[in-house]
């Protein structure tokens, strides 16, 4: 016959006897912690890590930051992305206004303008496939 399993989790320095729903989700949350520390210290930009790695903080930031051309690639992106939203009535502007920059979601706005969210989600599909157009 197989035996129970005990879980316990250390609190204040003393084990603790846990269910095991408990018992996964703390682990679950503590490796959640552990990965995001790993992360945050690979993009971390410290004087302190820099000279540890034997790395000039110049170089770090230069190859941090946004080339010019990127840059330039992304004001023009803008530039036609702008000028297609220009391009479009009313309508198709307050409906791209809606979805994409106020966070109202197609159910929502189908119930405003009484339609379907599938009439929405079409009308939207529609929208972006014709500013792709103009963009290209």
């Amino acid at each position: 016959m197989a035996e129970e399993r005990i879980y316990t989790i250390v609190v204040q320095r003393e084990r603790v006897e846990v269910s095991r729903e408990v018992y996964y989700a703390y682990h679950k949350a503590r490796e959640a912690e552990r990965y995001q520390n790993r992360v945050i210290r690979q993009i971390e930009m410290s004087l302190e890590r820099f000279q540890e790695e034997g790395v000039s903080a110049e170089y770090r930031v230069v190859r941090a930051a946004p080339g010019i051309e990127e840059e330039m690639i992304r004001a023009e992106d803008n530039r036609r992305l702008y000028h297609a939203l220009d391009e479009l009535n009313v309508e198709e502007r307050l409906l791209i206004d809606a979805l994409f920059f106020s966070g109202i979601t197609e159910g929502e706005l189908a119930a405003h303008l009484g339609v379907t969210q599938q009439a929405v989600s079409k009308r939207k599909k529609r929208l972006l496939r014709k500013l792709r157009e103009k963009i290209e």
